[in-house]
């Protein structure tokens, strides 16, 4: 986008409640490829040269997966001091460091996904096991699942994600072929 400030409008699936989130593009170079339909952004709060180093971490953790199949599609990285109000608002899940609006062809990720606190570290490291790098791979695999198989589930999401990690493709079918084998069952 041209604009130096965009107005990205996330509102929950189920959700009657809508943030509005004022975020800036983040202009990279072409150091590592990824499809000209995918932007990234920050939200105005985050630390300008933050923003940039974070934008840059996250393009190379997505550069090995099929990020053609997304289409269009933008990145917010929003900061810590705000997440848990924003997922919050959106009737989400406040300790998970990532989510994804299908209908909005966006995915936000909290900023602890690239240099967290130590509080923040321990909570992340019970919930999912892992910190740092692993940790945003799981988030960034997760969320390619929700929005390259247009996946709602979580569970789906997860698998697609860990499909993602092992092979670096995914066969989004799976997920119509199991709903099958469990109705049947």
């Amino acid at each position: 986008m041209k604009s130096r400030l965009l107005i990205v409008i996330l509102s929950a699936a189920c959700a009657a409640h809508t943030q509005t989130l004022r975020v800036v593009p983040v202009h990279l170079d072409a150091s590592v490829y990824i499809p000209k339909a995918i932007e990234f952004f920050c939200t105005m709060d985050y630390d300008r040269k933050a923003c940039l180093k974070d934008s840059i971490t996250l393009r190379r953790a997505l550069a090995p997966y099929p990020l053609d199949r997304l289409g269009a599609w933008s990145f917010v990285l929003a900061p810590s001091d705000d997440w848990k109000n924003l997922v919050h608002s959106l009737r989400g899940d406040p300790t998970s460091p990532a989510f994804s609006i299908i209908e909005q062809r966006t995915t936000a990720l909290e900023s602890s996904l690239f240099s967290a606190t130590p509080s923040r570290n321990e909570d992340l490291l019970l919930t999912f096991g892992v910190i740092g790098n692993a940790l945003l791979d799981l988030a960034v695999t997760h969320e390619l699942g929700h929005g390259i198989c247009h996946e709602r589930d979580e569970r789906w999401a997860d698998d697609y994600g860990r499909e993602l990690r092992q092979t670096r493709t995914v066969d989004c079918t799976k997920t119509s072929r199991r709903k099958t084998a469990r109705a049947l069952q």
